[in-house]
């Protein structure tokens, strides 16, 4: 698979609506402004609503009973959380938490499966969930076979498109503890390969910030 595959369908459910749907979905419920580090809702929790991003990202973590847990993925502009508790009336199956300052759209259960059931709309979503359902293969694959470095670098990289579609950003901040746990690596493991990315002269790093400064650098690095 060409590494740029990976990467093809990282708009989230705005890639997949028309133009005329997504801006009717982006007023739906009412708009939220959230700071970095601010949990949307809980594992376990009820599933209430659905959260439309319309900036900055999010990363959903799913815990163990035995008090372990790690990041499942980072969701950023056009994607949309919470939605499957909300369409099957189950409970949370993680907590999704702000990595950035945000703007979401809140969207009551109710509301979001009217708009799910329009025609218009009823395939282009459930092409958005098979995507997502890929995109875990991809990344489940990816731990089990791939070197470290070649796995960090695939993750910094939907790491900088989530952030660039957020807005033309080269640089995120994540701890490199919950770099590790997004790429099932050790702490060390992920700062002995930052150190290498670093003096390569692809990305930059200070105080939990990551800078890309070689795009094309970490494409061939993933690849």
């Amino acid at each position: 698979m060409d590494v740029d595959d990976l990467f093809a369908s990282s708009g989230g459910l705005a890639s997949f609506l028309s133009t005329t749907d997504w801006a009717t979905m982006c007023s739906l419920g009412s708009r939220c402004l959230m700071a970095a580090d601010y949990p949307l809702f809980r594992q376990g929790d009820e599933g209430e609503h659905a959260y439309v991003i319309l900036s900055g990202a999010v990363k959903v973590v799913r815990g163990e009973a035995a008090g372990k847990s790690a990041i499942l993925t980072i969701r950023g502009a056009g994607d949309v959380v919470g939605d499957l508790a909300v369409m099957d009336g189950g409970r949370r199956s993680g907590t999704v938490s702000t990595l950035t300052p945000m703007v979401v759209r809140v969207v009551s259960g109710a509301s979001f499966k009217r708009f799910i059931e329009r025609p218009s709309v009823t395939a282009a979503y459930a092409q958005y969930i098979v995507n997502r359902l890929r995109q875990s293969d991809v990344q489940r694959t990816e731990i089990a076979i791939l070197p470290v470095r070649q796995r960090l670098a695939r993750a910094l990289l939907r790491l900088y498109v989530t952030a660039d579609a957020a807005g033309g950003q080269r640089a995120f901040e994540l701890p490199q503890q919950d770099l590790a746990e997004l790429i099932g690596a050790s702490r060390n493991a992920v700062v002995l390969a930052l150190g290498v990315l670093r003096a390569e002269g692809v990305l930059d790093t200070h105080r939990m910030r990551v800078s890309i400064l070689d795009v094309d650098a970490l494409h061939r690095q993933a690849g």
